[in-house]
């Protein structure tokens, strides 16, 4: 096309005609464009959230995946770690507490619990054994019967440690305790004496020995290790015999010899049957 022709076609365009063209399209045409493009918008956001929540997202959070939640309990820290990376999961230590039965530095606790399903790759919230026992107050215990004595020590997590008898008028109370061979008396106790939880408390009892001779008492239902630590504390020869019973507690005494009521002296052979696991 030469220099020419191309003039004369610029020169034969409408120019009025086209201006009146655009206005038409922008002024009446304009709200059926936007809605058209409104909607093209709306199908593309429309796709946009369905492949993030349906596909994206389930590929990057291990939507499907889930582990059981391993035992963790009494395990040392230092062996937490790699054992829960085999397993594709972690851990955080949430707190710390202390239990004299458990080895320091030790699990306590987890959250979620253990045979909980969880995602791969779920942080496991541990609380962790002391490993410094806090201390404790003893608390005043003398002349307490027993069985008291020992539960107001375990409620302050202390250890009941060696029980030594004593001839004396009582019978099973508490007349003296020890620390590291160290003797505690009424009056210690009550000013506060602190130790670490833990600590083995040693116990003095009263045997409560009569010449005369006493009636034995029912023990049938009660915890066989009360049972015997009463029958030895009033001077008995305890011989104790474990059997498996379905539908009994284990540890409970089930059957004794003497029975209740029947006369004992000091020094005279008397048998427990205790209730055994049942297989």
């Amino acid at each position: 096309m030469d220099t020419n022709s191309f003039k004369n076609r610029i020169d034969n365009l409408n120019f009025k005609e086209i201006k009146h063209k655009v206005h038409y399209y922008l002024t009446r045409n304009h709200y059926s464009t936007l809605l058209i493009h409104l909607g093209l918008m709306g199908i593309l956001g429309a796709i946009i959230l369905y492949v993030f929540f349906y596909i994206y997202l389930p590929s990057t959070t291990n939507h499907d995946t889930t582990i059981t939640v391993p035992d963790l309990n009494k395990m040392k820290i230092e062996e937490v770690q790699s054992f829960l990376e085999k397993r594709d999961l972690r851990y955080e230590i949430a707190d710390t507490s202390y239990n004299p039965k458990y080895p320091p530095l030790s699990v306590l606790q987890q959250n979620p619990a253990k045979n909980s399903t969880v995602k791969i790759n779920r942080k496991i919230y541990l609380t962790i054994n002391s490993e410094t026992p806090p201390k404790t107050r003893i608390p005043q215990i003398i002349d307490f019967p027993y069985t008291s004595a020992t539960t107001q020590l375990e409620n302050v997590k202390l250890k009941i440690g060696e029980k030594e008898f004593v001839k004396n008028s009582a019978k099973n109370v508490v007349l003296e305790i020890a620390v590291k061979d160290k003797k505690y008396t009424k009056a210690d106790l009550e000013k506060g004496v602190y130790i670490p939880q833990g600590t083995p408390v040693k116990l003095f009892i009263a045997e409560g020995r009569s010449n005369d001779g006493f009636k034995i008492d029912n023990f049938i239902g009660q915890s066989g290790e009360d049972a015997k630590l009463v029958m030895e504390g009033s001077g008995l020869d305890v011989e104790v015999h474990y059997k498996k019973v379905e539908g009994k507690d284990i540890g409970i005494v089930i059957s004794q010899k003497p029975s209740a009521g029947s006369r004992v002296i000091v020094g005279q052979k008397v048998e427990l049957w205790i209730a055994a696991a049942y297989d």
